[in-house]
């Protein structure tokens, strides 16, 4: 679950500074062109930095088998995109479990005020 949090902060705050970098400027499609450009850079690169961990990890874990290096950039996109659904998951159950604590509060509101009412 750390994990999970590290890698969206990871993800996140480079966008965020570079949101937050644009706002002080004036705005035109140019500067939100390079501010696109900047973020598919970075999560390329950081896509690229996976793909070789998960490589190195498979060579130390079967130091016979020989992996493509056309497969680091695929990999390390799909460990990204695992990645992602699995906050997507996670935020998805959390929205659900506060979803229905608050329809139980509503009905215990309901049931007090009731109560009250009729006493």
């Amino acid at each position: 679950m750390v994990c999970f949090l590290l890698v969206g902060i990871v993800l996140v705050l480079p966008l965020v500074c570079c949101v937050a970098q644009a706002e002080t400027v004036p705005k035109s499609t140019t500067e939100w062109g390079e501010i696109a450009d900047g973020a598919l850079s970075f999560i390329y690169s950081l896509a690229h930095l996976i793909g070789q961990g998960i490589v190195q990890l498979v060579h130390t874990i079967l130091p016979s088998m020989s992996v493509p290096t056309d497969l680091v950039d695929p990999i390390g996109l799909l460990a990204i995109l695992t990645i992602f659904l699995a906050i997507a998951s996670i935020a998805k159950r959390l929205v659900w479990i506060v979803v229905i604590a608050g329809w139980v509060l509503i009905l215990i509101r309901l049931a007090l005020v009731i109560v009250q009412h009729y006493t």
